[in-house]
């Protein structure tokens, strides 16, 4: 995302009056009964779904063993997705991110034997590229999981490096090939030098190589050897890869980086440089091809990693997983309103020129919580919503899908099949309420699709405000009509309204959130020329506008433009 440092230093000067007079004020209606959809609310939405066609995007992460079966035999399949495509992009999803699809032995696919070969029961080459057409014909774009710091052990790749590096230690001659596979992996010749690569932080983990009386690195698992990326012939590899699955005949979009911090073990300045050099492959195929890292780490580590140029990385601070996270912390009490503002801002500084990637939950985590309180499940997705950057939504988030009840809670429990209203999944979980005992609270997809009051829906509604608004989506926050909102104590329920002025090439919007869950706030914007242009509702309460004033009900926003 291109930023402008000196607009946000000198916002107080080139602000117009409209951000400058306008004041946060509130009232109490904490006891008033539900506002039905037939009051005249004074708010007239328009808002069309026609979404910029660049790399901001909605994008839904798909496991798809568990999202859709179209064959009876209780697994998820590509076709499958392809078949339910229609559905993704009706809740506003312009991009889909598929978990590992290439032949692997193990059900999550993170250990990849084969990246030329798509797992047989997953599907084919054409169902992938049938889903990838029809993907782009909707506008959706199609990244896969780019699984290139290690490889799975029965890949071909290792056999021969295994091969290759047991010559070269017996002293044997090798071909130029053999040299190659020889390098390929982070091999030791001797257990004395694999200790001293665990001591020295250089590796986590390591293995012995089967029968050999030589080592691997492997800090995630014995199945997954870790590449060697001093040596260039790991380049040729990856470039393989790449060039392959964005060959105009399959036309993916890109990738999402799999632990991109493991590449050189926790060696920031080296993953750097080797990111460097994907990003380029990448946009050697495709100028307008995307990439996403997944670097588990804190916010000044993300910020180094944007200097490679890959385009976004997963903010980590502001997910499940993160303690302080700057969405998570902002539901509990009013107070923490200023966290999301302060959060919102970091997150664009974090990404400097590029694109932020914020998001909740993903593959590895808990589900967004808290599934037992619809209210709340709703204003997290919708300050999801309102950030900056490509938003990334898990399969089953928005519904209401929840892995805090599993015992014992574990990856597999997390990647669970996606609650339709049918019987799909059956030899995986014959009783979809045993595994998840809260998704009957929210209901199966289709009940949701007809109930406007849904979680489902306010997701889609939060997505088509994101496609029809770039502003949302795109905006650098320029600061908050409550000024000293980042140095003053909010104590107890007072000033439950945040207001964040956003701009994007020129225009300039307003988004205000109330953070209350008890009271209603009423927002005067009388010295503005805006409207209310889009509300989300956690609650029965309807936003009401009337005299350029907008009272908004609790844990409930409006967008002003």
């Amino acid at each position: 995302m291109k930023k402008s440092l000196s607009l946000i230093l000198l916002a107080p000067l080139v602000l117009s009056s409209c951000f400058e007079n306008t004041t946060l004020k509130q009232t109490s209606d904490s006891s008033s009964s539900s506002v039905s959809s037939s009051v005249n609310t004074g708010i007239k939405e328009n808002l069309v779904d026609s979404p910029l066609d660049d790399n901001y995007r909605n994008f839904y992460e798909i496991f798809v063993s568990s999202y859709a079966d179209s064959d009876g035999d209780g697994m998820g399949d590509l076709i499958g997705v392809d078949k339910k495509l229609s559905y993704i992009r009706d809740l506003g999803f312009t991009g889909i991110w598929l978990m590992p699809i290439f032949s692997s032995s193990s059900y999550h696919r993170y250990n990849v034997d084969d990246y030329f070969a798509i797992a047989e029961d997953l599907g084919t080459l054409d169902d992938l590229k049938k889903l990838v057409k029809d993907a782009h014909d909707l506008g959706i774009k199609v990244i896969l999981d780019g699984v290139f710091n290690h490889s799975g052990i029965y890949n071909p790749w290792y056999s021969s490096a295994a091969i290759s590096y047991r010559k070269k230690l017996s002293g044997t001659s090798l071909t130029d090939e053999e040299e190659n596979y020889a390098s390929l992996y982070s091999f030791f010749p001797d257990k004395a030098s694999a200790d001293e690569a665990v001591s020295s932080h250089a590796i986590s983990a390591y293995s012995r190589a089967g029968a050999n009386d030589f080592y691997y690195e492997c800090n995630f698992d014995a199945t997954m050897p870790e590449l060697n990326f001093d040596s260039e012939f790991t380049y040729t590899k990856i470039q393989s890869v790449i060039d392959y699955y964005m060959a105009p005949d399959i036309g993916i979009d890109g990738f999402r980086l799999d632990a991109t911090s493991y590449y050189s073990y926790h060696n920031t300045a080296n993953n750097v440089a080797i990111l460097t050099r994907i990003n380029k492959m990448v946009k050697d195929n495709n100028p307008k091809g995307y990439l996403v890292g997944e670097c588990w780490e804190g916010q000044s580590t993300i910020a180094e990693y944007y200097k490679s140029g890959a385009d976004s990385f997963f903010y980590f601070p502001g997910s499940v997983s993160g303690g302080d996270s700057y969405i998570l912390n902002s539901y509990s009490e009013p107070v923490f309103k200023r966290n999301y503002l302060s959060g919102s801002k970091t997150l664009i500084e974090t990404a400097g020129d590029y694109i932020p990637a914020p998001f909740l939950s993903n593959h590895d985590m808990g589900r967004t919580p808290p599934s037992n309180d619809p209210t709340s499940a709703k204003f997290i997705q919708g300050l999801l919503a309102m950030s900056t950057g490509s938003s990334f939504t898990y399969y089953g988030d928005e519904i209401g899908m929840s892995s805090s009840e599993n015992s014992p809670s574990n990856d597999a429990n997390y990647r669970t099949h996606y609650y339709w209203d049918d019987s799909t999944h059956s030899m995986e979980c014959n009783d979809p309420k045993s595994a998840y005992p809260q998704v009957e609270y929210y209901k199966d997809s289709l009940t949701q699709l007809s109930d406007p009051s849904s979680l489902l829906n306010y997701v889609r509604k939060a997505n088509l405000i994101r496609n029809s608004l770039p502003e949302v989506s795109r905006g650098q926050v320029l600061d908050s009509d409550d000024t000293d909102i980042l140095n003053k104590s909010v104590s107890g329920n007072s000033l439950p309204l945040l207001s964040i002025n956003k701009e994007y090439k020129g225009k300039k919007i307003k988004i205000v959130i109330n953070f209350s869950n008890t009271e209603d706030g009423t927002y005067d914007y009388s010295s503005c020329d805006y409207e209310v242009k889009a509300v989300l509702e956690s609650t029965p309460k309807k936003v009401m506008n009337a005299d350029k004033k907008v009272t908004i009900p609790p844990f409930s926003m409006a967008v002003l433009a």
